[in-house]
């Protein structure tokens, strides 16, 4: 999809963030490509199957605590190095979950613009 067609504003910002998958409950570590209030873009090191279910915990690294939620792959596109670009649909997300999502996507925003 194209960066500039996204009906939701995306922040192209590096976290780390922590994946658990439904099947076998494995661990992994990630960082974001890039993340909006549908879902997240990540850099993994294994194809995790679309359609998979999964957990995430997203890890700001100045703006607080952690945030877990849960998600579905909706994509998993193997880059020509030995990572895969996969991207998570959040799912079943509150009001407030989302709006929590949304203060902080706009502070990567601006830490984005910052350089930082």
């Amino acid at each position: 999809m194209d960066n500039n067609r996204r009906k939701y504003v995306r922040a192209n910002y590096p976290c780390q963030l922590t994946i658990w998958q439904d099947v076998g409950l494995e661990t992994i570590l990630a960082n974001t490509s890039n993340i909006g209030a549908q879902g997240i873009g990540v850099i993994v090191d294994q194809e995790i199957l679309a359609g998979t279910k999964v957990d995430v915990q997203i890890y700001w690294k100045e703006l607080g605590d952690p945030f877990r939620c849960k998600g579905i792959v909706v994509y998993n596109k193997k880059r020509e190095d030995r990572f895969y670009h996969t991207g998570i649909q959040f799912v079943a997300l509150s009001l407030n979950k989302t709006n929590q999502l949304n203060r902080k996507i706009l502070d990567l925003k601006d830490l984005e613009k910052e350089g930082k």
